[in-house]
């Protein structure tokens, strides 16, 4: 009986009866989503390449400029706090904040690296020094109109003869000084007036004028702007 029913439902080339079409459920799509969204185009959407192949460009030697003037004022600031309380930078850190020195490791380790790169150029060099213009009229200095004048001095400008190319290399210099006086107190314990004593063997009181001579000499030098400019020519930008 099961199959003579099943063999009347392949009459008529194979196609299956009206009304066990009716019965067959619709396929799922075809229920829950309408034609509209099966039919939608496909939408592009832009991303944002978060790390890129554009390189940022290199640091100016003005930048440079700047933190060879925040290194000489920290390393002024050190000798100094050294002098009067006989303690290295990373000492008198620790007696300002608080925090052990073995904690703050990976701050140092970025710093020394930073000042390094920064004293050999490694960061950036790009800029010209332009020296301003020289005459007559520049070397001439109007009589005393002040105390600069009273001193043979020029009234305006600055104090000393620096230029910003002056300035910049003794910018370099202070930041070596910074980053090999950390190194040697890590190595040693002692701060940068005590390893010159461990390296010369001359007693500390002895070089107070020289001390003192470096100290104003880095203050005067970090707050005085020299003369000149850099300018950043085409094939540098």
């Amino acid at each position: 009986m099961a199959q003579s029913m099943l063999m009347s439902t392949s009459v008529g080339g194979g196609r299956a009866l009206p009304s066990l079409q009716a019965g067959r459920p619709a396929p799922y799509p075809r229920l829950a989503l309408p034609s509209a969204y099966r039919h939608s185009r496909s939408v592009s959407v832009k991303t944002l390449a978060l790390f890129g192949k554009s390189k940022a460009a290199p640091a100016k030697k003005e930048n440079e400029l700047f933190v060879g003037r925040v290194a000489m004022l920290g390393f002024a600031a050190s000798l100094l706090g050294e002098a009067i309380t006989g303690k290295g930078i990373l000492a008198q850190l620790n007696l300002e904040t608080g925090i052990p020195i073995y904690e703050a490791e990976p701050l140092l380790l970025f710093f020394i690296l930073f000042t390094l790169l920064g004293a050999i150029g490694a960061l950036g060099d790009r800029g010209t020094f332009v020296d301003d213009a020289t005459g007559l009229d520049k070397a001439v200095i109007p009589p005393g109109k002040g105390f600069r004048g009273a001193l043979g001095l020029s009234e305006g400008g600055p104090l000393f003869g620096f230029t910003k190319s002056n300035e910049l290399f003794v910018g370099r210099l202070a930041q070596l000084g910074v980053a090999f006086s950390i190194i040697g107190e890590i190595i040693t314990g002692k701060g940068a007036l005590a390893q010159l004593n461990i390296e010369t063997g001359v007693p500390i009181n002895e070089i107070e004028p020289l001390v003192l001579f470096n100290v104003l000499f880095f203050f005067i030098a970090a707050i005085n702007p020299g003369t000149g400019k850099f300018i950043i020519g085409e094939d540098e930008k």
